[in-house]
């Protein structure tokens, strides 16, 4: 392996080692450092494995041009791209080529490396959206070969207008020049539309926070640096990881992002936990949202319910979208979508993947006008929105969008119709109806996909919410991750009265006032204004669940 391949490769340990691990470094689980030091391996294995032009000297190689073609256009279509030995059983690697898990690597619609003279078995896929096309090809004596792969769609989210984006997105420990090409490489590779590409600060990792530099340029620049990133088929946007610890991997105030932001919003990292010593925690993450929504910036919660000022910045209308699943699949809906919903809040699903592009998770939104950032956030502000890592959803209620909200006289039926295709198998749909499962229907294959539909009348007499899902931890994707997706609801409301679950709020004043102690115990403050500050914020979110108990 020449020292351009070598290096081009450890690109790929590094990437490897953090991928998946967005949720571990802000939180420390032992669950999540595991899975680095398995990525860490993996990328090694890869590494000392077989260079098919050099480690074997006395095997022959072939010079192999893979042409990717999209059965549907004929045009050339970016992918992954997974090499076997027929022989020997064992993987190939593609030395200089990004490397993803389960010895799958990203490839450019046409590509030439060199492979051993032996009987071969290629497989390619892109994105979410297309079958997996598998070649055998016998090149045993050849020196040149060519290996032409059509990409036959399974789902063609784009001819029914519907527009994906990854909500969260860093990237450390690669040069700009690495960044580069790993953001023009990837995303379109993965069928991605749109890529928040966020900023964030934490001491003393940060200078290594790549994605950062790059942040800056762009929004110094007007969008000069994303927007010269866009011209390679992926529209790119900036963002920011508003967030504070009270220790390097604890939990704290929470993790926000703000998307399409003017400028960054400052201190990006509040807290001596995450900026090792430096200055308090006196600054509620309220303030930096308030003034990201003052600029038109749009503003997620990160990470399902990690943190305390999620549930004071929801009941305060000041959020609007919800994170899940990015930097990890080990938290559940019923932790904090479902709780909020049933509430009668309004919150529109979202998700992304923190450190590196580890898995195929996206958000999903119709779109009828240009592509542009600002229009995809009106969007999922709307709760027009689904999420998912390989499994395409389509739902609807009373001929009702997802997002809508149907207003009712009285008790009555509403015709459910939903729909799941995906190429691996996700065993089922669930209706989902104010949080519990009412109705599941199985999965079918289906000419090299599973699909599953659900066609039924509900009857509802209490205001509410409707949603469709797969089940979780079932099914898992070519990553090796847990498939997921999700429909943000379909409300509906009787005499013009919101679903309103008087347990939860009471469920949810007792954990605000516990975080309050917490607060209370590990806050570091400058003087206690800094931490009436804080403890307003927290105040507030009881006092409005309690005005609406009390209505």
């Amino acid at each position: 392996m020449n020292e351009t391949a070598r290096a081009l490769t450890w690109i790929s340990i590094l990437m490897a080692s953090f991928s998946g691990g967005g949720m571990a470094f802000g939180h420390d689980h032992s669950a999540h450092r595991s899975e680095r030091a398995r990525r860490v391996a993996l990328a090694r294995a890869a590494v000392n494995a077989e260079d098919p032009a050099n480690t074997d000297r006395e095997q022959a190689t072939c010079q192999l041009t893979i042409d990717l073609i999209d059965g549907d256009t004929s045009k050339s279509l970016d992918g992954l791209v997974r090499i076997t030995n027929l022989e020997s059983g064992k993987f190939i690697p593609i030395p200089g080529e990004i490397h993803r898990d389960q010895n799958w690597y990203v490839l450019p619609s046409r590509t030439t490396i060199r492979v051993p003279q032996t009987k071969l078995k290629i497989e390619a896929f892109h994105g979410i959206e297309t079958e997996i096309s598998v070649r055998e090809q016998d090149l045993t004596d050849n020196v040149r070969g060519t290996a032409r792969l059509v990409l036959n769609r399974i789902y063609d989210p784009r001819a029914m207008m519907l527009f994906n984006g990854n909500t969260h997105l860093h990237l450390m420990k690669m040069t700009h020049a690495e960044a580069i090409r790993y953001l023009r490489l990837v995303p379109r590779a993965d069928g991605l539309d749109l890529v928040f590409l966020s900023h964030l600060r934490r001491l003393p990792d940060e200078r290594t926070y790549i994605s950062n530099p790059i942040v800056e340029d762009d929004l110094a620049s007007g969008g000069g640096a994303l927007g010269r990133l866009s011209q390679h088929g992926v529209l790119f946007a900036n963002g920011e990881e508003h967030r504070h610890n009270f220790t390097k991997g604890g939990e704290g105030y929470g993790h926000v992002m703000l998307l399409d932001l003017l400028k960054l919003i400052r201190p990006v990292s509040i807290g001596p936990g995450i900026m090792t010593g430096e200055g308090t925690d006196g600054i509620p993450l309220q303030r930096g949202i308030k003034t990201a929504l003052a600029d038109g910036a749009t503003v997620i919660w990160c990470h399902n319910n990690w943190g305390f000022e999620d549930v004071p910045n929801w009941v305060s209308g000041l959020l609007h979208a919800q994170n899940i699943f990015d930097g990890s699949t080990e938290t559940k809906y019923e932790d904090s979508f479902y709780k909020y919903l049933n509430l009668g809040m309004k919150v529109p699903f979202s998700t992304g993947t923190d450190w590196f592009i580890y898995d195929f998770s996206r958000v999903y939104v119709p779109l009828e006008g240009a592509l542009t950032a600002k229009n995809w956030l009106k969007q999922l502000q709307a709760g027009k929105s689904y999420i998912t890592n390989g499994t395409f959803l389509e739902f609807s209620v009373d001929d009702h969008a997802i997002g809508d909200t149907i207003a009712m006289s009285g008790a009555g039926d509403l015709k459910i119709s939903g729909r799941a295709v995906g190429r691996n198998d996700f065993h089922s749909i669930e209706l989902i109806h104010n949080g519990k499962v009412v109705r599941t229907v199985k999965s079918n294959p289906k000419g090299g996909r599973f699909t599953a539909e659900m066609d039924l009348v509900v009857k509802v007499d209490q205001s509410g919410w409707l949603a469709l899902r797969i089940p979780s931890h079932v099914g898992k994707n070519e990553l090796d991750k847990h498939l997921f997706a999700h429909t943000s609801p379909i409300y509906f409301e009787i005499s013009g009265k919101r679903i309103f679950h008087h347990e939860i709020a009471e469920q949810l004043t007792a954990e605000i006032e516990d975080n309050i102690k917490t607060i209370q115990e590990l806050g570091i403050f400058a003087d206690p204004k800094e931490l009436e500050t804080v403890l307003n914020v927290h105040r507030k979110g009881i006092e409005i669940l309690h005005k609406r108990m009390s209505e």
